[in-house]
């Protein structure tokens, strides 16, 4: 089990767009993804429950992954939530 912290980097937070990209990249994954905000948790698999979680902008965000790609899932995810998250999409 892996766990690490990340600051969420999109500008209006963790909506539908924030969480279809995430849920997108951990389905490459076997691991099991749990992200934590504010006292409640969400499976990152889950647009819905990723989106109910709320996480605004400059917020911390805690993730937590068990499985065999554990490391590339995590790494993904830091670069995504903390770096990639910041920019549209379509953008080169």
């Amino acid at each position: 089990m892996k766990t690490a912290h990340a600051v969420v980097s999109d500008p209006v937070g963790f909506h539908l767009r924030a969480a279809g990209r995430i849920v997108k990249l951990t389905k490459t994954f076997n691991s099991e993804v749990t992200i934590r905000y504010n006292g409640r948790s969400a499976n990152a698999k889950s647009i819905m429950g990723l989106a109910s979680l709320a996480a605004e902008f400059g917020t911390t965000v805690e993730i937590e992954i068990t499985g065999p790609d554990e490391d590339l899932a995590l790494a993904g995810l830091l670069q995504l939530i903390q770096v990639d998250l910041a920019v549209p999409e379509n953008t080169p």
